[in-house]
């Protein structure tokens, strides 16, 4: 069974991690505005694989139980 992970209901319910290191090209993005008002090209850097591929199902925050409301005397 194949499941896309696309899907809204399945980014809802799991969290995908694709274990690629990012941080190069974060930085590179962040300069982006900068590099396009100088003129400057300069190709994207890559995000090479440095873990496995993780899928987790998200977890889930409880709300704290409920509490019952007083009820005000009938004398009021």
């Amino acid at each position: 069974m194949q499941v896309d992970l696309n899907d809204p209901l399945v980014k809802a319910s799991v969290s995908i991690d694709d274990g690629r290191d990012w941080k190069d090209w974060l930085v590179w993005d962040a300069k982006k505005n900068y590099r396009r008002s100088m003129g400057i090209y300069e190709p994207e850097p890559a995000r090479p694989q440095v873990a496995q591929v993780k899928i987790e199902p998200k977890k889930k925050n409880r709300k704290p139980g409920r509490r019952a409301v007083q009820q005000p005397p009938e004398g009021m």
